[in-house]
């Protein structure tokens, strides 16, 4: 072996923690006698483990090989890849393209096989579902808070928490847990705190599928909380720290506490729980004043979004004092005149009022178009519990999150709690919604998603928000479909036909078509826009070739159709699978002929101690080489792979722009021609799909043909790195691969190494046996030295005398 800064030397296992102590007497280096006397041992440890690693390195070698194989063939020859060569798709007359003076009037795709017979004469008329239109805007555009208290000195429950971020360490990922504001988010108990995070831990992935809900929860007890962990996998769970007081404000830290100095007993989540050291405190006591005093508030008018800071309030402040700074602050923000702000009494007993937004012209008047809303805010503003009442993102058109009553909907002041919500269609189904679980406090989502789950209604509602319109649409397409909507939810949402909405009804598509070789025409309807005729999908995108009376012009020019393989795609593919097949080609050739060093073994354990990062790097790729040199399976896999081009078919790859490289150092490389392979699919794509994925047939006399190139190349590459099946590939069956998981622990190489394994345990427990019996016999001669020392002093002091 080379010697690499001292690799050298025979120090195998040093014997330096060997017990008692040696040379007390004797002045003899037992450790350095046992090292020598158990030289024998030790080299034979030395030379399994270097086995062993050996075998692990053509393990590693081998699954490099079959890995990449497995990669190769689930892109080129898998019926579920879209670059599968085996299949015909590739080179199917599936790019069919629309042809004459009419044929933007509509688009074609699908089969090639009907692409020849059919024209379309023309279109008279395009389909169209039946639709309702709200006539005015359906809010009144005004966005409203809730009510808030007048004095500003009135104090409440103030939410801490929220916007903070708890961080959880798991395994060796961290992962950050923000107590996200929202309406499905609660924290103004410990208890609702608790349930809120649980829905945030189970949004956050950690992988497989799993979610960090799946190894913890949070739970809460008598205003205590505490998390605990359900992992089963072994991983450790800690907390990690949080942004701001949430730990304190959590329990977990007592006030002044710094993270940092906690024990692992105060971090560590186990499945027994890591409970809070305090009550939880995630609400605080204070004043409107001091809720509201220098927080920030996002509005977004028409798109474009700024913030304003409001000023500093006192328990002399009043509502109208925030009315007037926030009427100064979006004047500043957006421009004078275009937001006005207001008060508005709330329906009780005087001591409350809402803020109202309005957008407005700078002239003077209402601006209907324009579109306000608050995005976000500082904690404590928007959200739930919060002082404005409101969730983000509210804005002066309907609230879908608030009820009919509270939505803003000009019709929800009709909203009569004991009546029915009653809403019936055109064919005479009536559903009351009441019978569905909801009620007139229920969302205007969730009433507009109900109607839609309802298929026995047969219509979609849809609110358009920058229109502030309902338009409500037939489930049942074209001529089949009709709205016509009574009841008194119908009522209140939409209003009365004719003055609050307008009706349009459904139409089918009619088209006149032509086959070739039959002079007849004939009119094909449909309820949709998008058909499929003989194979061919076309969209209508407009109408041509009849008059206003419905008539078909007789000289107008058909629309014909032209269907040709996707050459540039296809050829893409071809170049992309060539250069890989090429690679594998090099690589299992390159290991199958790149000679070993035989002045490189793999390091022992002391070695590898004398060496460098880099050097250890720089050593072990030198006796990595030419693990596989001359193997068996693998030359012979190399060798398949050589001859892959059938030889009865070689010309007509020739022709078509693929051979094997006549250069033997290539080891039977293809080359391919880009050209000439377009030139040939486009000639004839069905010789082309033949030569690549043909079966191998047997012939009457016997013999059997030789399949495409596609085949063959499927064949030898199952033959070696099959990764399905009882019995898999050569190469797998030998090293395992993590694509046959059942074959990363039982392959013949793994045998191998538990085999040296288990050599290596009886030869360490020789060692052990030899080191105690020199032990206590080096222990036994210091003793009689000892012995021998103390009579030759007691007789020297005798004769002393």
């Amino acid at each position: 072996m080379a010697s690499i800064s001292g690799l050298g030397s025979t120090s195998l296992n040093s014997t330096s923690s060997l017990r008692g102590y040696g040379g007390l007497a004797s002045g003899l280096d037992r450790d350095t006698l046992i090292e020598n006397m158990t030289y024998a041992t030790r080299s034979k440890i030395a030379a399994q483990k270097q086995k062993k690693q050996t075998y692990q390195w053509m393990q590693e070698a081998i699954r490099n090989i079959t890995g990449k194989v497995y990669e190769f063939s689930n892109t080129y020859t898998s019926y579920s890849s879209s670059s599968n060569l085996l299949g015909s798709k590739l080179f199917s007359r599936n790019q069919v393209t629309a042809l004459g003076a009419n044929s933007s009037y509509l688009s074609v795709s699908g089969s090639s096989v009907s692409a020849d017979t059919i024209s379309i004469l023309g279109v008279k008329s395009l389909a169209q579902d039946a639709k309702m239109t709200s006539s005015n805007a359906v809010s009144n555009q005004i966005m409203q808070t809730g009510g808030i208290s007048n004095d500003l000195s009135v104090e409440t429950e103030a939410d801490v928490v929220s916007g903070e971020s708890l961080f959880i360490k798991y395994g060796t990922k961290m992962y950050s847990v923000t107590l996200n504001r929202g309406a499905e988010y609660d924290y103004s108990t410990p208890e609702k705190t608790a349930e809120s995070m649980n829905k945030l831990l189970s949004n956050i992935s950690i992988g497989n599928g799993k979610t960090l809900g799946d190894v913890m929860e949070v739970k809460e007890n008598a205003g205590r909380m505490s998390f605990i962990s359900k992992d089963t996998s072994g991983n450790e769970l800690k907390l990690a720290g949080s942004t701001g007081d949430l730990l304190t404000d959590l329990g977990f830290m007592a006030a002044g506490e710094r993270f940092e100095l906690l024990q692992d007993a105060r971090t560590v989540i186990t499945a027994d729980g890591l409970e809070a050291v305090e009550d939880a405190q995630v609400t605080q006591t204070m004043s409107l004043a001091k809720q509201l005093s220098g927080k920030q508030i996002s509005f977004s008018y028409n798109g474009s979004i700024k913030w304003i800071e409001l000023d500093e309030y006192d328990d002399a402040s009043t509502l109208d004092d925030v009315k007037n700074d926030l009427q100064s602050k979006l004047n500043e923000a957006f421009g004078r005149g275009r937001i006005e702000v207001g008060l508005a009494a709330d329906a009780g007993d005087g001591s409350k009022s809402h803020l109202t937004f309005k957008t407005t012209l700078p002239g003077g008047g209402d601006d209907n178009s324009s579109v306000l809303s608050m995005t976000a805010a500082d904690r404590g503003v928007l959200g739930n519990h919060s002082v404005f009442g409101v969730q983000g993102g509210e804005s002066n058109r309907l609230n879908l999150s608030a009820s009919l009553a509270d939505s803003g909907l000009v019709r929800g002041g009709a909203v009569d709690p004991g009546r029915g919500m009653t809403i019936k269609n055109a064919g005479g189904t009536e559903i009351d919604l009441r019978d569905y679980g909801l009620d007139w406090n229920s969302s205007v989502s969730e009433i507009i998603n109900k109607v839609n789950e309802t298929k026995e209604l047969g219509i979609k509602i849809t609110y358009q928000s920058n229109a502030d319109r309902f338009v409500v649409q037939s489930t049942e397409q074209g001529a089949s479909g009709e709205i016509d909507l009574s009841g008194n939810l119908a009522d209140i949402m939409f209003g009365t036909r004719g003055t609050d909405y307008t009706t349009e009804d459904g139409k089918d598509a009619v088209i006149l078509v032509k086959y070739a070789g039959s002079g007849e025409e004939m009119e094909i309807t449909r309820g949709s826009n998008s058909m499929t005729i003989d194979g061919l999908n076309i969209t209508l995108k407009g109408t041509f070739g009849y008059d206003s009376s419905g008539n078909h012009i007789s000289d107008t020019e058909a629309v014909t159709f032209d269907a040709q393989v996707d050459v540039e795609n296809t050829a893409k593919v071809v170049k992309e699978m060539v250069e890989a097949y090429n690679e594998i080609v090099k690589l299992i050739n390159s290991e199958a002929s790149q000679k070993p060093n035989r002045n490189y073994k793999p390091l022992t354990d002391e070695q590898r101690d004398e060496l460098s990062e880099s050097q250890i790097e720089k050593w072990e790729t030198e006796a990595k080489k030419g693990l596989l040199f001359n193997d068996t399976d693998v030359s012979a896999f190399a060798d398949g792979l050589r001859f892959i081009i059938p030889s009865e078919m070689r010309s007509q790859f020739e022709k078509m722009g693929i051979t094997v490289s006549t250069n033997y150092a290539d080891n039977g490389k293809i080359v391919f021609d880009e050209e000439a392979f377009k030139a040939a699919l486009g000639e004839n794509p069905d010789a082309v799909r033949e030569a690549f994925s043909k079966e191998p047939e047997k012939r009457e006399d016997g013999t059997v043909s030789q399949g495409g190139l596609m085949t063959n190349m499927k064949t030898i590459m199952d033959r070696y790195a099959s990764m399905t099946g009882a019995t898999k590939g050569i190469l797998v069956e030998r090293a395992g691969s993590v694509y046959a998981p059942t074959t990363v622990l039982k392959n013949g190489l793994q045998k191998k190494i538990d085999d040296v394994d288990d050599y290596i345990d009886r030869l360490t427990d020789k060692l052990k046996t030899e080191q105690d019996r020199y032990i206590s016999q080096f222990t036994s001669l210091e003793t009689l030295i000892s012995q021998m020392n103390s009579q030759s002093s007691y007789l020297s002091s005798m004769f002393a005398q």
